[in-house]
């Protein structure tokens, strides 16, 4: 358990470190300098790249630990079980994007978001939509599912560790959703889901892969209601 916190850790300063360096550098590029810092730290030009820097950091670090120290690789330390019905998995998350869509519309929202100031752009979408289907899912899957979930299961018990992973998956976005707490309630919801699939299927492949249709229709939806990307912003 005490690795997995460290990881996190980890994980939180090369965020911090990554993110330093990116806003430092942003105000020396042409286009982004005469930009406020508030504007930088919502500009998918420059917390993208920021976090997939800080990711393969932390992962470049795990898979050294775990192929040179532990000698097991680093999919298989993490439970990665391709399933032969694959699309069926993907389809759920689609299936489960819609439900917690539907849910989430009938219920009061504020008039905007702070993840929605990440869309401005044609740009911005097809960056923040290429990020949030194939690297954010797996990112998350592996701290959230991977490594939390089962360390903590082994100490308090599947039901526990259940809650626990899924309240703090939900807090991690709180930040994107401005703490809403219906809006945050629903991440929780999609958090118990995701971690049910990877506890009955002992596999964090089948989870990685839900969230991936999770998130693929999340942006599909934003690219048919913005016509293809080119009607900003969104409200």
């Amino acid at each position: 358990m005490i690795e997995v916190v460290c990881v996190f850790l980890g994980m939180a300063l090369a965020l911090g470190f990554c993110f330093t360096l990116a806003i430092f550098i942003a105000h020396h590029v042409p286009g982004l300098r005469g930009l406020r810092p508030a504007e930088l730290t919502s500009d998918p030009r420059v917390i993208l790249p920021a976090q997939l820097a800080a990711y393969l950091m932390v992962f470049g670090a795990l898979w050294r630990l775990f192929a040179h120290h532990l000698h097991i690789g680093f999919l298989r330390a993490l439970s990665w079980q391709w399933p032969s019905r694959w699309h069926m998995f993907v389809a759920g998350g689609v299936l489960l994007a819609v439900a917690v869509q539907v849910g989430s519309h009938l219920l009061p929202a504020p008039p905007e978001l702070p993840i929605e100031k990440m869309f401005r752009s044609a740009s911005d979408a097809w960056m923040m939509s290429i990020f949030g289907v194939f690297v954010a899912p797996f990112v998350e899957e592996v701290l959230f599912r991977g490594l939390l979930f089962p360390a903590l299961a082994r100490r308090a018990g599947v039901l526990l560790s259940l809650v626990v992973t899924s309240l703090l998956f939900g807090a991690m976005h709180a930040t994107q959703l401005g703490g809403a707490w219906i809006q945050v309630s629903c991440i929780v919801f999609v958090g118990v889901v995701l971690t049910v699939v990877r506890w009955r299927y002992r596999s964090l492949a089948c989870s990685t892969l839900v969230h991936v249709g999770y998130n693929g229709l999340l942006f599909t939806a934003l690219f048919v209601q913005t016509r293809g990307f080119t009607q900003f912003p969104l409200r």
